[in-house]
């Protein structure tokens, strides 16, 4: 009794469909070595008797309408499992026709029919090859004894021949069901075990998508990049942080050398050849132009992969914020001293000043004296300016924010210093966005730039030029000044915003100090870029007014 195959050994309808496909190919194969047989042997010397061709033709032509339709039905995706049973019956035909034209029991065509059960079995698993080896056994008993008993008459008189002895009958019967029911025994178990492999093979697959998918997740959304590449340095992967970190692109990356993409990391793959593992830091420059310190940790890939991974983070604002703190400390720490000393001097140097000023009145002096008394009381002033700048820095003002227009401000202070820079034949050029407003205390900002147009015109010579420039970015507005000087050394940049450190002659080292120090207070940051003979350029971001329609605030004269 043949029973609904199990539900795991229904194909699904995709796996029908490449079934399908197969049995259709097959089967036209099959047609067309038998049209060019059949042909082939009509033409020949050695003709079918009786007209047989015309049979076999009207076999063949059976068998290419048959894959005709199937290759309609399978366009339109319908009647897929349906079809699978109409191409066990025909396949059963098919046999049971060439056997007929070739001699009944006796035909070597018999062969087909296990084919046909072999078919079925492909196409509907054991059910298939259970309804294949009751079809055959059916059809060709139908047949034997049909033509044995006179009731199918042969296809021509050429294979009529004296009816078989019961035993010879016996035999033949035996004999072919025996091998159509083992062939199907044996299609069936083959089924089975094709279709248990299929289904492993899909769970698999579908835990492997899985897995896949997540450690593609992971990999993307992880914050460090990830890159690895193969024994020659050429990138085979590069994550989504990975590409933005260093700015490039994904058709720009894979099957490059990392040695010319990214320098720094290359150098790391050299240590990792040595040591196997290693972890560094390295400064690179980005495709945007911009340095960034960048920490990685490279190592080579595990067993049955070739090559190495490196895993890096963006510690750029990290240090950036190390080395912040590192200056707040000093600043800290010379603050404090610097308030206690300049109290501590400042009454015994107003005391001195004015005992100088008082015998500088006397008309006993001579001229050397009253020289000698004009030197005292300017390195007095001097000195007093210098204490003013220590209190300037170590305890700065309170910020009076308002909203105030940057525009108008920066324009005004750039006027004036105008003057002072076509003293020494500096031009000086100014390019502001309007409508910009800062939450800030006018006086300090003023101040501010002040000091950036007045180290740039130091670091100028005569010809050169001095450039202002104010822009709105998202929620912050940018103040930029840019000379075409002399330009910092890569070993004083780090060090230019610390008190007392100075390059110029006769300088107090105060000057950037206090600029940063100020624009720290607005909850802004400054920052520098510069190269040595090519001049330098200082940003300074500041915070927006919040307002969405700001009252113009009184300027600072």
């Amino acid at each position: 009794m043949v029973g609904d195959a199990p539900e795991s050994e229904r194909p699904e309808p995709r796996d029908l469909y490449r079934k399908l496909v197969l049995l259709t190919g097959i089967r036209l194969l099959v047609g067309t070595a038998l049209l060019v047989a059949t042909a082939l042997l009509s033409l020949g010397s050695e003709a079918f008797p009786g007209g047989i061709e015309a049979h076999l033709y009207a076999i063949i032509g059976g068998i290419y309408v048959a894959s005709l339709v199937s290759m309609v039905l399978l366009r339109r995706r319908r009647f897929l499992r349906g079809l699978l049973y109409a191409h066990l019956a025909a396949d059963v035909l098919a046999a049971t026709g060439l056997v007929y034209l070739t001699g009944g029991p006796e035909s070597i065509f018999t062969i087909l029919y296990p084919v046909a059960i072999v078919n079925g079995a492909i196409g509907l698993g054991r059910r298939g090859a259970v309804l294949g080896a009751v079809a055959a056994s059916l059809v060709f008993c139908a047949l034997l004894f049909g033509m044995e008993n006179g009731i199918i008459q042969p296809a021509t008189r050429y294979l009529a021949h004296p009816p078989l002895p019961a035993t010879r009958i016996a035999l033949t019967v035996v004999l072919n069901l025996s091998a159509f029911f083992l062939a199907g025994a044996l299609a069936s178990f083959l089924a089975e075990q094709v279709q248990g492999a299929r289904a492993q093979l899909a769970e698999r697959q579908t835990r492997l998508d899985k897995l896949e998918a997540l450690y593609s997740a992971i990999v993307k959304s992880i914050s460090s990049g990830i890159v690895a590449v193969d024994e020659q340095g050429r990138v085979t992967y590069l994550n989504r942080a990975g590409l933005e970190i260093t700015g490039l692109t994904e058709d720009r990356v894979l099957g490059q050398s990392l040695y010319e993409l990214v320098p720094a990391l290359g150098e790391a793959l050299t240590r990792t050849s040595w040591t196997g593992r290693q972890r560094n830091e390295a400064t690179v420059r980005g495709a945007d132009g911009r340095e960034r310190v960048l920490g990685w940790a490279a190592a080579r890939l595990a067993e049955g992969a070739h090559g190495n991974v490196i895993v890096f983070q963006d510690l750029t604002d990290f240090r950036r914020m190390e080395e912040a703190m590192r200056r707040a400390d000093r600043l800290a720490v010379v603050g404090v001293l610097a308030a206690g000393l300049a109290h501590e001097i400042r009454n015994p140097l107003a005391a001195m000043c004015g005992s100088i000023e008082l015998l500088s009145l006397s008309p006993k002096l001579g001229e050397h004296e009253k020289r000698l008394m004009q030197v005292v009381r300017g390195e007095g002033e001097r000195l007093e300016a210098l204490l003013k700048d220590f209190l300037a820095f170590a305890k700065p003002a309170s910020p009076q924010l308002a909203a105030v227009e940057a525009g108008p401000l920066v324009e005004e202070t750039a006027d004036v210093f105008r003057r002072e820079a076509a003293l020494k034949g500096i031009a000086v050029s100014v390019d502001v966005d309007r409508g910009v407003w800062l939450s800030v205390d006018a006086s300090q900002i003023k101040s501010v730039l002040w000091n950036l147009l007045g180290n740039a015109r130091d670091a100028t010579d005569a010809g050169g030029r001095i450039a202002v420039r104010l822009r709105r970015q998202a929620s912050q507005a940018l103040l930029e000044v840019e000379d075409s000087g002399q330009g910092i050394s890569a070993e004083d940049l780090p060090r230019i915003f610390d008190p007392f450190f100075t390059t110029k002659a006769g300088g107090t080292g105060l000057g950037l100090a206090i600029v940063h120090r100020v624009v720290e207070g607005h909850d802004g940051r400054i920052a520098v870029r510069s190269e040595p003979g090519r001049g330098s350029t200082f940003s300074v971001a500041l915070p927006l007014a919040a307002d969405q329609e700001p009252v113009r605030a009184a300027r600072a004269g």
